[in-house]
């Protein structure tokens, strides 16, 4: 219950792209296959990309292993880029500022092909989301309360926190991280994503397939509950007919089935939305099913 409160704290949280498994029809990559724009050549400059960005909206590179979406950035990063990989349940945000694009990157092919290769160095953007979140719970690195029963996310959070006041008292910089810093935040990302890789998304996969096949069982549990509904009300519907008029016995089945089924469609429409196309197929279930066959032949003695 403790993390399920957790949880509906941090989906409130600004950016903080919190990830969900879905079909590629409604995804990003799926709707910009099917209405997006297409890139004809890549951009040259930081603010040819920004100024395509805020014109036709986020921009995505998708290949077999990962897909690169970059946006516009919100406050307090007002005319920056934010740079999204998603691979799998694995995801990274990288910052990409116009005062270090050239530096940092020299070209947008160079910049695209770090974000896919996943070795692009920036730590800024996920912090800022760290301490987003740390706000929202309302937990601190130094004010540790010990009558509060902290769930698993506040305690891996209170200790990012002190971890990166230990950096900043070390470098003598607050709120600055050096490049070794970065750097080792980055590779640290990197084996948590290979963690990732290795252990939960195979089962997260084997789950997904689970929960699917469960759905499709269900379905099929649904349709052959049905279809025993359809079966027992029209052969009632068929041996009322025969009763009201044993002369129908001498017909064939299939004409006295057809009879039937009218009369079952008239006293329960949602059952027999589908079923009566197969009428012959039913009789061949009178025929042959236990259930059945010794009363289907006892209506049915010349012609059954």
């Amino acid at each position: 219950m403790r993390d399920s409160k957790a949880t509906s704290t941090t989906e409130q949280i600004r950016d903080l792209e919190l990830v969900d498994w879905v079909d590629e029809e409604p995804s990003l990559r799926g709707m910009a296959l099917k209405d997006g724009l297409r890139v004809r050549e890549p951009y040259k400059s930081f603010r040819k990309l920004y100024d395509a960005i805020i014109e036709h909206g986020p921009l995505l590179y998708a290949t077999s292993s990962a897909d690169a979406i970059f946006v516009a950035a919100s406050e307090p990063f007002d005319g920056d880029i934010l740079a999204i990989r998603h691979s799998g349940r694995n995801v990274r945000r990288f910052l990409i500022r116009e005062d270090h694009f050239e530096g940092q990157y020299g070209s947008f092919s160079n910049c695209l092909d770090h974000i896919l290769s996943n070795n692009a160095v920036d730590c800024e953007i996920e912090l800022e989301h760290l301490f987003d979140l740390a706000d929202k719970l309302q937990l601190s690195p130094s004010k540790i309360d010990p009558k509060r029963d902290y769930s698993k996310l506040e305690v891996d959070i209170v200790a990012a926190l002190q971890l990166i006041r230990t950096m900043e008292k070390v470098s003598g910089n607050e709120g600055e991280y050096t490049p070794e810093f970065e750097i080792g935040y980055c590779v640290g990302r990197l084996f948590s994503s290979a963690q990732n890789f290795a252990t939960l998304e195979p089962d997260a996969l084997k789950a997904r397939e689970y929960e699917k096949s469960y759905k499709e069982r269900g379905k099929k549990g649904k349709s052959r509950d049905r279809k025993e509904a359809r079966l027992d009300h029209l052969f009632e519907c068929m041996k009322h007919l025969i009763q009201q008029n044993p002369a129908l016995s001498r017909l064939k089945p299939l004409d006295v089935a057809r009879l039937a089924c009218q009369d079952a469609a008239s006293q329960n429409p949602k059952l027999w939305t589908q079923g009566r196309g197969q009428l012959e197929h039913y009789l061949t279930c009178f025929a042959s099913e236990s259930k059945y066959r010794k009363a289907y032949y006892e209506l049915f003695p010349e012609t059954g």
